[in-house]
């Protein structure tokens, strides 16, 4: 044998007997973690293990950018306090967003965090310090705390402690990372009880009174088209339901939604805002009124003129920012419910029948159907009668029209206060989202296209491309754009209109050129006509799913392409008609190719005529768009005859 071959093979032998120790001490550290945890052991804050520094997968779900190595919270009720320690273990480059952490409290707290690494076999602590925390008071029991933890790499161990007056209004036992350990425990309060709901799709273990406790729970998948990811994870809401406190009356506080109209109507920043007299909306109403003859009318006036007073900040709100809505209007920005009660007090100007109607945003998570809880609020738009049929309005979106609701509102239903017998009131929006294309090419014998690319874009896709179109800065820059990220696409002459006119169409019209969109193999010439439409992939990837399919809206999607070949081209192939449709319509696919002289025409539909599709249809739906996928990627045929 070459020595130099025997020194190799020995060099790998070595090399392999130091990868499978690396691995074995990891395995075993991911084991030893676990069971630490799981028999009990007293976690404290500070004090990290070398073997949750050495980790550096996370066996149970190797794909893990970080890992949830421990998490408990407890609430004493004899101090009415709330304790939580959170430990994190950032395990790839993608998991280091989890250095920042926004955290809910219901009064001030008090926050400490330090970040371990290993360096040269050296434990190096990074103490977290307070100008890394930003504090935002909502309203007087509601904090939201941002904090950016220090020196964070992969292979970091984070740890974080945070302890305030009250309690959670969610825990939640589950992320979109695995977790180790997750418990919360909850002592009695002799003045006060709680109303407390389980959610999620995994629940949790009841190991005592008032403990409940996860181990090794796996990361929640997200796919498309979910509403909130909220409303499957893993966790327990909690509400004070009531308090009896010594010399006092007792208080119920969620025991139906006539109480918490009560209870928000009392509030300066919501109810008491609208009481006031709000003279200094007088000469607005006055505007319109003289603007308006019909109530409609008035109402999209009243819409347009609370736009032009203040404009949304992007904050989530139930309560406005300011003492009372004159000085919400003198700031010119400002939350959600700066934004929408001033609509409302607007409206009551214009003696129209209208109330507040609050809900729980998308992201946010649903509001139980019956179960009311104030903590799930946390915005609030216009129910207003016109010409004898409720609306609901929303003044946030400058790119929207007056009588549609921006996507984060689509929640399915909301809870109007009329002052008397409160109702829920079901979100099913007329809209949706409506394209429609046309385009009108010639190939000509070098293989190349030209010609026009038309686009109507209404309702929800004119939003959708109203919002995109707002990040640049002219036409010019947004169709210079478009030609940097389509290969093969060049823009000679453009027009793009309505995109301020929020109740029409935004229209799109290009003069094009198109090249490398063509294959040709043995003088047979193959082109996909569907070009920049068709979808690229399957949105739909799990095997499974146990959450519905929300869309938000219906949508439709109709396109038409004319291309006109040369005299000497034939026809050797075309796709088949296709017509593929879901149980009731709620969904359908259509596709016809004609051929007249030399004009090959392509016609399509994309139809999702139904919002919300339950688990149970899930392969159904992947399966239709596996199948529009298919036929759109099929390509005509054509023989080049010279």
């Amino acid at each position: 044998m070459n020595p130099k071959n025997k020194s190799s093979i020995i060099k790998s032998k070595n090399t392999m007997k130091k990868f499978m120790r690396a691995m074995l001490i990891m395995s075993i550290s991911v084991v030893f973690i676990s069971q630490c945890f799981a028999k009990g052991k007293k976690v404290k804050f500070g004090k990290v293990s070398m073997e949750e520094l050495q980790m550096k997968v996370y066996e149970p779900d190797t794909s893990a950018v970080a890992v949830v190595l421990f998490e408990k919270g407890y609430y004493d009720g004899n101090n009415h306090k709330f304790y939580k320690h959170i430990r994190y273990k950032i395990l790839k480059k993608e998991g280091l967003s989890f250095a920042n952490n926004k955290y809910n409290t219901t009064a001030k707290g008090y926050i400490k965090g330090i970040t371990f690494n290993l360096e040269n076999g050296e434990v190096v602590e990074t103490k977290l310090d307070k100008d890394n925390i930003y504090s935002e008071k909502v309203w007087d029991y509601y904090y939201i705390y941002d904090v950016a933890m220090p020196n964070v790499k992969v292979g970091s161990v984070i740890d974080i402690e945070i302890s305030y007056d009250g309690f959670p209004s969610t825990w939640y036992f589950q992320r979109n990372i695995p977790v180790v350990i997750s418990e919360l425990e909850l002592s009695d309060n002799q003045y006060l009880t709680f109303r407390k709901q389980i959610g999620g799709l995994i629940l949790p273990e009841n190991v005592g009174y008032n403990h409940w406790k996860v181990e090794n729970m796996p990361a929640f998948i997200s796919e498309a088209y979910i509403s909130s990811e909220d409303n499957y994870l893993s966790r327990i809401e909690l509400d004070i339901n009531e308090t009896h406190f010594p010399g006092y009356y007792r208080l119920n506080f969620t025991s139906s939604w006539k109480d918490e109209q009560a209870l928000l109507n009392k509030f300066y920043s919501f109810g008491k805002a609208l009481e006031w007299p709000n003279n200094f909306l007088n000469k607005y109403a006055k505007e319109i009124e003289e603007q308006a003859t019909t109530e409609d009318q008035k109402a999209k006036l009243a819409v347009e003129k609370v736009k032009s007073i203040i404009d949304w900040d992007e904050r989530n709100r139930l309560f406005i920012s300011e003492d009372n809505l004159s000085e919400v209007a003198n700031e010119k920005d400002g939350n959600s419910a700066d934004v929408n009660l001033l609509l409302v007090a607007l409206l009551k100007k214009l003696n129209m029948e209208v109330y507040p109607m609050v809900m729980s945003t998308r992201e946010n998570g649903m509001l139980h159907p019956v179960n009311p809880s104030l903590n799930k609020l946390n915005y609030v738009i216009a129910y207003v009668r016109v010409n004898g049929e409720y609306m609901m309005l929303d003044a946030t979106s400058q790119q929207l029209a007056w009588n549609m609701l921006p996507i984060r509102c689509l929640n399915y239903s909301g809870q109007v206060f009329d002052g008397n017998e409160t109702f829920r009131a079901i979100i099913n929006p007329k809209e949706k989202y409506a394209k429609r294309i046309y385009y009108n090419l010639s190939l000509d014998e070098n293989f190349a296209l030209s010609g026009n690319l038309s686009y109507s874009n209404k309702d929800y896709a004119a939003y959708d491309f109203r919002r995109s179109y707002a990040s640049y800065l002219s036409d010019q820059d947004y169709v210079e754009n478009l030609m940097d990220n389509v290969d093969g696409l060049n823009i000679t002459d453009y027009s793009i209109e309505n995109v301020k006119e929020l109740d029409k169409a935004v229209s799109q019209k290009y003069e094009v050129e198109i090249e490398d969109v063509v294959s040709v193999i043995d003088n047979q010439l193959y082109l996909n006509m569907f070009l920049f439409e068709k979808i690229g992939e399957n949105p739909f990837k799990s095997e499974e799913r146990s959450y519905p399919v929300d869309f938000a809206y219906a949508r439709a999607t109709s396109g038409v392409v004319r291309l006109t070949l040369p005299d000497s081209y034939t026809i050797a192939e075309l796709p088949k008609p296709v017509s593929i449709s879901l149980p009731e319509n709620s969904a359908k696919f259509t596709m016809i190719y004609q051929m007249t002289g030399n004009v090959l025409t392509l016609n399509y539909k994309l139809l999702i005529n139904r919002a919300v599709f339950p688990e149970n249809a899930y392969p159904y739906i992947k399966e239709f768009y596996a199948q529009v996928i298919s036929n759109e990627s099929k390509p005509v045929i054509l023989n080049i005859n010279n």
